[in-house]
């Protein structure tokens, strides 16, 4: 049941957010401008997506290889399935899917490698605020955002707590003001450790550089796109790079937002008014905001979706078993 008023809760909304994405735009005059543009233009995208999905997976192989070295095809191509899943099964179930066959497939302990994908989105999380407001204050462009400053510095420094919490999650057990709490719940204790080893790599200066630059690379690809299809639909001078790291910002915010599988509607609302805000036509910002959403959509589930069949695996099977219908169909083949 909760299931169910979830995945209705989530299309409620992103019909709602569609409706006011697109409740004033001339579908004929939103079909004349996609038909305008050049597919030469657009197709770096399909490599710039693989790249940043490439930095992704390498990110996620240097959180993992304290517990146990992996290769970064796997960790690649895991990554990448993940994403895919988000985008076509309810509930983010993608994330869980991941850290389950990561623990399965690599060896690892359940909670370390879960730890390292909420590490992911917490590195996430604060790279891309710092990007935000290094774009806001460099570019001259706020899209309103700035008035509610107070919030997200509070947001960035509650996560960026959170981490460093985690990552001294060893020295803090071992101090001699906790060490005998925790010794008197060895369960617990165990399992800490577990998550504490999924923060490791941070404990290296080099590595954490390299974790930091790989999100930050991962965002800027991000928005080279957004820039590139610009270009394609003629709005190079409209929406310059800090434009579009302003725009990727109010993407992630709206995507926070309960809604169907790969953030449709959301999306489209979140580009649309924003753009709109800087003066671009609704039928334009609508254009863009579908060809964006659709390029970058099926590029990612496409790559995902060829993973997992590769895997021996499906959608079907994935949704059986994390819908909890069938215990351990995944995992035991």
């Amino acid at each position: 049941m909760k299931t169910r008023i979830s995945i209705f809760g989530g299309l409620a909304v992103s019909a709602a957010l569609l409706y006011f994405a697109f409740r004033n735009v001339e579908l004929e005059k939103l079909a004349e401008i996609c038909s305008r543009v050049n597919p030469l233009v657009i197709a770096p995208v399909f490599f710039v997506v693989m790249l940043e999905l490439g930095f992704r997976g390498l990110r996620w192989k240097l959180l993992l290889d304290p517990a146990k070295p992996v290769r970064l095809w796997d960790a690649f191509r895991l990554e990448t399935a993940g994403l895919a899943l988000n985008n076509v099964l309810p509930l983010r179930l993608g994330e869980i899917v991941r850290g389950t066959f990561g623990a399965g497939l690599f060896g690892i302990p359940v909670m370390t490698v879960f730890a390292t994908i909420l590490v992911e989105r917490a590195l996430d999380a604060i790279v891309l605020v710092i990007l935000f407001v290094l774009a806001a204050r460099f570019g001259g462009v706020t899209a309103g955002f700035l008035s509610y400053g107070g919030y997200f510095w509070f947001v960035l420094v509650g996560v960026l707590t959170g981490l460093l919490f985690l990552v001294f999650l060893d020295e803090i057990m071992a101090h001699h003001l906790f060490s005998g709490f925790f010794k008197k719940f060895p369960r617990l204790t165990n399992g800490l450790r577990h998550l504490a080893l999924g923060v490791r790599a941070f404990h290296s200066f080099k590595t954490t550089l390299a974790l930091v630059s790989l999100a930050a690379a991962q965002w800027i690809l991000d928005a080279l796109n957004l820039y590139i299809i610009a270009r394609a639909f003629g709005m190079g001078e409209m929406i310059d790079g800090f434009k579009c790291m302003i725009l990727l910002f109010s993407v992630a915010v709206a995507g926070s937002i309960p809604g169907v599988p790969g953030g449709f509607g959301n999306f489209e609302f979140a580009i649309t008014k924003v753009a709109g805000s800087w003066g671009v036509a609704g039928e334009m910002a609508s254009a863009y905001a579908i060809g964006l959403h659709l390029l970058t959509y099926l590029i990612v589930t496409v790559a995902g979706l060829v993973f997992i069949y590769q895997m021996g695996q499906s959608i079907g099977k994935v949704w059986a078993q994390f819908s909890g219908k069938k215990e351990n169909q995944i995992l035991n083949g």
